[in-house]
């Protein structure tokens, strides 16, 4: 099986409405926008988590200055989706995926922090793998500028200096002299002396699709169970360029909510190895963000493809489920490389 990623266009199209039906605390945030902008930002939730180009274009055109400004007044609305029963410190990101058009607008992907009761803390996500997240599985092929409600912290320095655009990725977080104002700095400043993919020979990075393309297959044949399909999938498209002793990690999750919906995550290693991002993980932020705020998130399934390495996901992957969705019982896949 290859896997197939194509970026996801969003619908650049918004209609007048009200906010009657949506939780609360959306309903509050987008309020407190300029009237104008109202059902550009609304419209997020109906894009699963994500501001189309072309809303971010109109709204360059009446409401902000720049992108950075637009960027910034969202993350109190990344903030909400964070799931905190841990810390109850919420993190919001906003990261812009490539310029598309002929106008630099792009697509902007909503990022939060999320938290695993009864788990160790380096289960957790934090905000900025979030947006990175949801933009690669959304299917970027980088990100520009990465926005960010508070400092990035060093696991996620190093996992953003993972990235194909590391080096020209733009920082902007708010400025602490000047509520209305943010300052921008290179991912590159915060992480001097960086260690990164190539200093283990590997000249490109996380969301370089030509890194994401492998061959894999499982002993009785082709799927067809969905949730297996789409875990079959996610770990074809996964990011593991580090081989360890037996083969590369490649592995997708899949989880099926008890609205049948599924949502599929990906292994996206990292070359210091402890920022890596578990396909469960990536496939549980990935739920969070593309939902409405409020919404049930009920897994019912749970479903692991991956490549057998001496790095399997098998033990982690059990972890996080049992402090999420305890009574959920792992399916396991074990896939193999075809040449």
């Amino acid at each position: 099986m290859k896997s197939s990623k194509a970026r996801t266009t969003l619908d650049p199209n918004t209609t007048d409405r009200t906010f009657s039906g949506r939780h609360p605390t959306w309903s509050e945030v987008v309020e407190s926008f300029p009237e104008k902008a109202r059902a550009d930002i609304d419209s997020i939730q109906d894009n699963h988590g994500c501001l189309p180009a072309a809303a971010v274009g109109r709204l360059l055109g009446s409401t902000f200055k720049d992108m950075g400004s637009l960027m910034m007044s969202l993350l109190p609305l990344a903030q909400k989706y964070a799931v905190v029963p841990v810390s109850h410190y919420q993190v919001g990101a906003v990261a812009a995926g490539m310029p598309i058009y002929d106008t630099g607008w792009a697509n902007l992907y909503l990022g939060a922090n999320f938290e695993f009761a009864n788990a160790a803390l380096s289960f957790t996500v934090h905000g900025e793998q979030s947006a990175t997240n949801h933009a690669w599985l959304r299917g970027e092929a980088g990100i520009q500028k990465l926005a960010i409600s508070a400092a990035p912290c060093g696991y996620c320095r190093q996992f953003l200096y993972e990235l194909v655009t590391a080096k020209s990725l733009a920082i902007l977080l708010p400025d602490p002299n000047d509520p209305s104002s943010y300052i921008s700095a290179p991912l590159t400043d915060f992480l001097p002396s960086a260690f990164g993919p190539e200093d283990l020979r590997i000249q490109s990075g996380l969301m370089d699709s030509t890194l994401e393309n492998h061959y894999l297959a499982l002993p009785g044949g082709e799927p067809t169970d969905p949730v297996i399909v789409a875990a079959m999938a996610a770990a074809c498209a996964s990011y593991a360029p580090y081989p360890t002793d037996t083969a590369f990690g490649y592995a997708g999750v899949a989880i099926q909510l008890s609205d049948n919906s599924i949502y599929a995550g990906r292994n996206a290693e990292n070359a210091a190895y402890n920022p890596s991002l578990s396909p469960l993980e990536s496939a549980l932020s990935f739920m969070n963000m593309s939902r409405p705020l409020g919404s049930s998130a009920a897994v019912v399934r749970c479903v692991l493809v991956e490549v057998p390495t001496l790095s399997s996901q098998f033990s982690a992957t059990n972890t996080v489920l049992a402090a999420y969705s305890p009574d959920v019982s792992l399916e396991y896949f074990a896939a193999s490389v075809v040449l």
